[in-house]
């Protein structure tokens, strides 16, 4: 299954795309977004086609074969300012960062990122780079694992989980998403535990969602990547270019709120609208990943 790109029409109308434009495209995934953007900026423009995951350049290889107006770069979008310095290009009229995961990446039983798969526990979006989820759960101790799930994860079960991972692990290693599930379940209280397919409406997310979000953002270091990302972004725009984030959770939203009002207290840049945009309910319910998405933007402006 393709995954579908979020707010795709809101992205295309705010970024006030142009025939012949220069766009980057910071977060590939399967090609949704650049496909609609390629349709508006015509013949005569050009895409840069960013990801970290091969996979997703391999998907966005195959979709824009011989297209003469598209670049791919296998690189992270935090080092989108040296990447396209190294390239020669000095500015573009607009970028897009959708910082979410993709369908196939979630779908992936060897990636791991979701609980609701069964495969190892790797959780890198680039798995050519950097310690799989399961070192990280073997190498930290029960505070830092307690802070991270805190930090990250915003989970109140914290303390309650990583006194769990600890003491499993004195005994086998936690290695796969199973392993881990099974792991945080065990720590909760036998009126909270729900066999598959039978938790009730009052306890709809399973207790290991939040963990699985804060090891994921540990081991890609997405926040700081967000935070990088963002500033190289402006730093290439031309003026009146335009950067627009699509966010999927509170942390993510308020790195990009605060920044983006930062800069337009500095005049340096232009917000479009004060509040974030959302998905609309007809969208929600053909996509049901769109309801947690954000959309803003910003102008650059000398």
């Amino acid at each position: 299954m393709r995954h579908n790109p979020v707010l795709l029409q809101e992205v295309l109308e705010h970024l006030s795309l142009r025939p012949g434009a220069l766009v980057v495209d910071g977060t590939l995934g399967s090609g949704g977004h650049s496909e609609a953007i390629l349709a508006a900026i015509g013949s005569n423009g050009r895409l840069i086609g960013f990801d970290q995951d091969p996979e997703a350049l391999r998907r966005c290889g195959d979709l824009f074969k011989g297209d003469p107006r598209v670049m791919l770069v296998h690189e992270n979008f935090r080092n989108i300012e040296k990447s396209l310095m190294e390239l020669g290009i000095a500015r573009v009229d607009a970028v897009l960062l959708d910082v979410g995961m993709s369908s196939e990446q979630l779908a992936d039983e060897k990636r791991g990122f979701s609980f609701q798969t069964k495969g190892e526990l790797d959780m890198r979006m680039n798995p050519e780079a950097g310690q799989k989820a399961s070192e990280l759960l073997t190498e930290m101790s029960e505070n830092e694992l307690a802070t991270l799930f805190r930090d990250y994860g915003e989970e109140r079960n914290a303390a309650r989980f990583a006194r769990s991972i600890v003491e499993s692990r004195n005994s086998r290693p936690i290695q796969t998403t199973e392993d881990l599930i099974q792991t945080i379940e065990n720590s909760l209280p036998r009126s909270l535990r729900f066999q598959n397919g039978r938790r009730p409406s009052w306890a709809r997310h399973h207790p290991a969602t939040r963990v699985f979000q804060a090891l994921r953002i540990a081991v890609n270091d997405e926040l700081n990547a967000l935070r990088d990302g963002m500033v190289g972004a402006l730093n290439v725009l031309a003026n009146g270019g335009r950067l627009a984030v699509i966010s999927f959770h509170s942390l993510e939203d308020r790195i990009v709120k605060f920044q983006f009002r930062q800069w337009a207290a500095e005049s340096r840049g232009k917000l479009i609208f004060r509040k974030p945009i959302v998905a609309k309910r007809s969208e929600i319910l053909n996509n049901p990943r769109s309801r947690s998405a954000k959309l803003r933007v910003i102008e650059k402006i000398s």
